[in-house]
């Protein structure tokens, strides 16, 4: 068991690489840039795809509130087979994994500050917005319904329920009773996944601001605002200028997310979307210059890159001995209560038989013949409490045939005339 669990020391939990929700690699056990992780080749792998990945996503977006839908099975006969790479462009299940996910920012390209885009995300859970059939639903990254509310998006509320439907990628913010348009899905029925990110960005922040103004205000059919976020490119003024200045939200700020302007909208996890949090700008990008604000939010334990990379080690070796604990813990408790109790009631028999043997052969050994002295003793005291016993039942029946007499001597008489 200790070698299977040394093995599987700094495996990986979840099978995406670089997945935001651990440590960025840099921070954890190695610096994944001199190890090969293979982002920038996973790129090309993605952006290579995107030319043979065709499907009828109208047809999956036309049923968009119907029960029939909901089938998981509905959508996985005709998702085409290929690389892992290529998954993200394969057809999702209903709502489930809907949203296009980021990555770490491990190898940073050398075209980045030309090919990217930036977004400054606020704090809040990601939320896919469908607006459609007179009502808006707001569904988690799980594909799971969390809310339900009228809005003044296409097909949001009964007055607009025929103007088609919508679908937003949006950071819902339960201080500011907002939702963030992070991302452009479908506006009127009309997809437009496949477009670049420049044009779904651009898209999104007009239809919104132009079409729909009512959406960003609070309003008796508008409970939730709707507040696209601004883009900005990659280059290293525009980037140490978002980190020293104010935000454009009254929320604290999250992380910064970074768009390829060639991908298009796909589903999970993508190499083509990158994360960072501000204070991990010196040592990713080489951005110095970053607000004691920023600053404040790294880790307590924080000195140094070498000293964190020590630090994650250390984390490691006492998340193993905790699940060596574990393990030999439910290796206890795997053992039934019925066998316990009767491994206790063998122990406990075989100690007091034990005992009446070892106190049996003891006499036994002093005196051979006491035991069949005892036994006549008992006999015979048994035979002489009989006899008591007996004779006392005899006595008490005399007695109460006697006292019946006194009672009513005329009983005697009158048996004898008879």
């Amino acid at each position: 068991m200790e070698d299977l669990l040394n093995n599987l020391t700094g495996v990986s939990v979840t099978e995406h690489l670089n997945t935001p929700y651990a440590e960025h690699p840099y921070f954890a056990l190695y610096k994944a840039k001199r190890t090969g992780s293979s982002q920038e080749e996973r790129r090309k792998r993605v952006l290579d795809a995107r030319k043979e990945a065709r499907y009828d996503l109208l047809s999956h977006l036309r049923n968009i509130e119907e029960e029939n839908v909901g089938s998981e099975g509905s959508s996985s006969d005709d998702s085409m087979e290929c690389e892992k790479e290529r998954v993200c462009y394969r057809r999702p299940k209903k709502y489930r994994n809907f949203l296009m996910m980021s990555e770490w920012l491990v190898d940073v390209p050398e075209d980045f500050a030309t090919s990217y885009l930036s977004v400054l995300c606020p704090v809040g859970k990601r939320t896919l917005i469908v607006s459609a059939r007179g009502r808006t639903r707001a569904y988690t990254k799980a594909g799971i319904m969390v809310n339900q509310f009228p809005s003044q998006l296409p097909g949001g509320c009964y007055y607009s329920k025929r103007k088609g439907y919508a679908l937003l990628d949006c950071i819902w913010s339960e201080t500011e009773k907002t939702y963030f348009v992070l991302d452009l899905v479908v506006w009127l029925n009309q997809s437009i996944m496949e477009c670049e990110t420049l044009f779904r960005f651009e898209w999104a922040k007009s239809r919104i601001l132009e079409e729909t103004p009512d959406a960003t205000e609070i309003s008796k059919y508008n409970p939730y605002r709707f507040v696209p976020l601004p883009h900005y490119d990659c280059s290293p003024e525009t980037l140490t200028r978002l980190v020293n200045e104010p935000l454009p939200f009254r929320v604290p700020l999250d992380g910064i997310l970074f768009y390829h302007k060639e991908s298009h909208y796909t589903h999970g996890p993508t190499p083509l979307v990158g994360w960072l949090k501000a204070y991990m700008f010196p040592e990713i990008l080489g951005i110095n210059q970053v607000a004691q604000v920023h600053i404040s939010e790294r880790p307590a334990k924080y000195i140094s890159l070498p000293a964190h990379i020590q630090y994650g080690k250390d984390r490691q070796q006492q998340k193993q001995e905790a699940l060596n604990r574990k393990m030999e813990v439910s290796d206890e408790n795997n053992k039934s209560p019925k066998e316990k109790s009767k491994k206790v009631k063998d122990v406990k028999e075989n100690q007091e038989n034990t005992s009446d043997m070892m106190e049996v052969s003891a006499e036994n050994k002093k005196n051979p013949k006491g035991k069949s002295k005892k036994v006549k003793d008992v006999k015979e005291k048994s035979s002489e409490m009989m006899m008591e016993v007996s004779s006392e039942n005899s006595k008490n029946r005399k007695g109460r045939k006697k006292e019946k007499v006194k009672e009513n001597p005329g009983n005697k008489i009158e048996t004898m005339v008879s």
